[in-house]
C-alpha cells in the first residue's frame, strides 16, 4: 500500500456474487496527532514530548512510505524490548501477564 491513495473492490449487486467494481476510494495515510495524554505528560519514563515534530514526520515518511513490509517488521522487533514481567498475576485478578513489550524513545534517535 505505501501509504498512498488507493481503489478497493465492492460487489455490484449485493445479493450476486459475480460482478465486482473497483471503484471505492481510500485516502492515503495521514499522520496524526501527537500522543498527548495527562498520564504520559507526568510519567518521566515515557518520554512523549522527546520526539520533535519533524523526527516524527521523518519516521512516518520512512516507515509507511520507504519500507517494505519485511522492513517494517524487522524495525518493530529491533526497537522493542521484550521482557518477562516482575510480577505474575493480580491480587484479585485471575490474570496472568507474561511479557511486557517496552518500547524505548532513545532507540529511534540510534537507528535513524
Amino acid at each position: 500500500m505505501k501509504g498512498k491513495a488507493y481503489m478497493v473492490f465492492r460487489r455490484a449487486d449485493l445479493k450476486t456474487t459475480k460482478w465486482i467494481v473497483q471503484d471505492v476510494p481510500r485516502e492515503k495515510r495521514k499522520m496524526g496527532p501527537a500522543y498527548n495524554s495527562r498520564k504520559c505528560q507526568e510519567s518521566r519514563k515515557k518520554g512523549c514530548d522527546t520526539i520533535l515534530e519533524q523526527e516524527r514526520q521523518s519516521l512516518f515518511d520512512e516507515i509507511r512510505i520507504i519500507m517494505s513490509w519485511d522492513l517494517k517488521n524487522m524495525f518493530v522487533c529491533s526497537t522493542v524490548d521484550i521482557k518477562s514481567t516482575k510480577c505474575k498475576t493480580m491480587k484479585g485478578d485471575g490474570m496472568r501477564q507474561r511479557m511486557s513489550s517496552l518500547f524505548p524513545v532513545s532507540s529511534l534517535r540510534v537507528q535513524h
